[in-house]
């Protein structure tokens, strides 16, 4: 009955994910087409004339090399970064048959990238390396995979809960669960966080939880998921990014919830990676036996070789010694097998980003619950990867925080920009959704605006947070710049102009840039600590050059994107873009600034031009609101 709708939604996402698959290749080809090598180093698309400073195996067995530029100078600053995919060659040549590895570690002026074991001959000598950024198509094609696989159920689980998902079949209504009859491993959880907890698992099928910017949308998970182990549930934790990945891992990891991490190590913060499974494996106790196994295989198999033209073995020897190589690796692939499935079998839990769900030591598992968080910030494509193995499914995000990032403009015009949970908010009812309402991170004042602007008014500040400032710390002056919770600092007639990235089409404002610097003084003479402040921006280009002027490496420089889901005392937000032509690019997207101007929690000052900003009626409302509670400062006041 359905299946014409189902074929014409799928075919639908595939050709979306067609165009998006397109525009990257078509990205990455034009670029090494049109620019040469040098431009691409200067555009932070390449390394060039590099020299191979250190190489070792970690513990996870990944090839790990290290790199400086000969003279050793600084790198870039403009340049790549951890996770990033990268290409080895030893000319400025490219082409598919390059070894490809993971950038792991960035020092100012070395590169370590982390390779599988197999590496040409031409790796380790002395002549000069060149590294280029790669595409990397490998979740395009486990999206595709995802996405003729969900087309293609007629019966069974995937089937119904597609239909479901599609709004072609309604959620089912599972037996209530009683709050008092529930017992909470978080005794400070506020009556909506206990309500979502108690929806997620009375709900057989789907359920919506959308968290504010503080609500501790994380914390509701960590205790759905701690609910359903504790059931004998096995849960798969889920992200569109790594980053978010690490963030539902580290609140794992306080709990005491032993999780294992899935992905490249190189993609996970350095104080999570001994929770991935390449640790896991690496240092489980049978792994010294398999290493010493490996260790005396490789002795025979050379003694092998040594004697296989010169026949100094019997026959009788060669056989003996066919059959000791034979055992030995039966041995070891036992050995691998056991350590596996050993540490597989100790994780109730797993967490891993969307294509992770199709990794290998999960190809026979279903998922008894999949808890997808940050699930607005997800393609609906995407979100299909781990769906195909979902027994329940919790959907937990915000679509008024970060949209999905979309490459292909005409993708995004057909749709691809529309998740899957918005789509289904405002399809399902009220009984399957509800939206936690109390917020633990900001001063009032600092909330009021994105509690009116995007969720009707409706959020409230705890007790907790409602009234402090930085001067109720401690250690930090009372100034009137830490006993002011908000500050809108206007640029307008300065004449600081925004400028493009050389080879790129971020923005950065030197000027600005100052100014920033400026503030970041006062407040660190007040006392405020460094790692109690960030600086971010809505520009890469604007963050890499702050990054060049701060020194101190407590202060966290990033950009909005990368600290969504994070939080600071103070935070300084940069938003660069000041034209005579009102241009605002990525400040157009309102959600994108409801998610930076709600990460301070004691002090947020926004620099910005009110002359460029106020094209738009979001920034409009944004500086009457400052003005109303005395938060508007103009730049001019600075000028001795």
């Amino acid at each position: 009955m359905y299946q014409e709708q189902i074929k014409k939604h799928f075919f639908r996402l595939t050709q979306l994910v067609r165009l998006e698959e397109k525009e990257e290749l078509a990205a990455y080809e034009r670029e090494r087409a049109e620019l040469s090598p040098e431009e691409r180093e200067r555009a932070g698309r390449a390394l060039l004339r590099l020299v191979l400073t250190d190489s070792h195996f970690n513990a996870a067995g990944h090839r790990m090399l290290t790199f400086q530029y000969e003279n050793k100078k600084s790198l870039p600053s403009f340049s790549f970064e951890p996770g990033d995919r990268v290409d080895l060659s030893r000319d400025t040549k490219f082409d598919a048959e390059l070894p490809s590895g993971t950038v792991y570690e960035r020092a100012t002026d070395s590169i370590t990238v982390a390779f599988h074991r197999d590496l040409p001959p031409w790796v380790g000598g002395e002549e000069l390396y060149y590294l280029s950024k790669t595409a990397s198509l490998g979740t395009y094609r486990k999206t595709h995979g995802a996405l003729k696989e969900a087309r293609e159920a007629e019966h069974g689980r995937l089937a119904y809960i597609r239909n479901v998902l599609l709004g072609l079949k309604e959620p089912a209504v599972g037996d209530p669960v009683k709050m008092e009859s529930l017992s909470f491993f978080n005794a400070c959880l506020n009556p909506s966080q206990k309500q979502a907890v108690r929806m997620a698992l009375e709900s057989p099928d789907i359920c919506l939880i959308q968290g504010p910017p503080g609500t501790g949308k994380t914390t509701v998970l960590i205790e759905i998921i701690r609910q359903e182990i504790a059931h004998g549930k096995f849960v798969f934790a889920t992200a569109p990014s790594n980053a978010a990945c690490d963030h539902i891992l580290a609140c794992l990891v306080k709990a005491g919830v032993p999780a294992l991490r899935l992905g490249h190590p190189a993609r996970i913060m350095k104080h999570l990676r001994a929770h991935t499974l390449d640790y896991k494996v690496a240092y489980h106790p049978y792994a010294k036996i398999a290493d010493e196994r490996e260790r005396e295989l490789e002795r025979l198999r050379m003694k092998r070789e040594r004697h296989r033209d010169r026949r100094a073995l019997s026959w009788e020897e060669q056989r003996e010694l066919r059959e000791q190589i034979r055992n030995l690796e039966q041995e070891i692939r036992t050995l691998d097998r056991d350590i596996l499935a050993q540490v597989l079998r100790e994780a109730p839990v797993m967490v891993g980003t969307h294509a992770s769900s199709r990794d290998f030591v999960l190809q026979d598992r279903r998922f008894d619950v999949l808890v997808m968080d940050e699930a607005a910030q997800a393609t609906e494509p995407s979100s299909w990867i781990p769906i195909l193995k979902a027994e329940r499914i919790v959907l937990a995000g915000d679509h008024f925080q970060l949209p999905p990032t979309v490459k292909s403009r005409e993708a995004e015009k057909k749709g691809l920009g529309v998740t899957l949970f918005a789509w289904l908010y405002s399809l399902v009812k009220n009984r399957f959704k509800m939206m936690l309402d109390i917020q633990y991170r900001m001063h009032e004042k600092i909330m009021n605006f994105s509690s009116r602007e995007f969720y009707g008014g409706q959020l409230i500040a705890d007790e907790s947070v409602r009234e402090h400032t930085l001067a109720d710390l401690g250690h930090v002056q009372r100034t009137p710049e830490t006993g002011e919770p908000l500050v809108f600092l206007d640029t307008a007639g300065r004449g600081f102009e925004e400028h493009t990235q050389p080879g790129g089409e971020s923005r950065y404002n030197p000027e600005e840039a100052d100014l920033v610097m400026e503030e970041l003084r006062k407040l660190l003479e007040a006392g405020v600590k460094p790692e109690e402040i960030a600086i971010i921006s809505p520009y890469s280009a604007q963050t890499r050059l702050l990054m060049m002027k701060i020194n101190d490496p407590g202060i966290e420089v990033d950009s909005v994107d990368s600290f969504q889901g994070r939080e600071k005392e103070a935070v300084i937000l940069s938003l660069v873009r000041s034209n005579v032509e009102g241009e605002l690019g990525f400040l157009a997207d309102t959600r994108r600034m409801n998610v930076a101007m709600t990460r301070a929690r004691r002090k947020l000052i926004v620099i910005g031009d009110s002359g460029t900003l106020s094209c738009l009626s979001f920034y409009q409302s944004f500086l009457q609101y400052a003005e109303s509670i005395g938060a508007y400062r103009s730049s001019w006041e600075k000028i001795e």
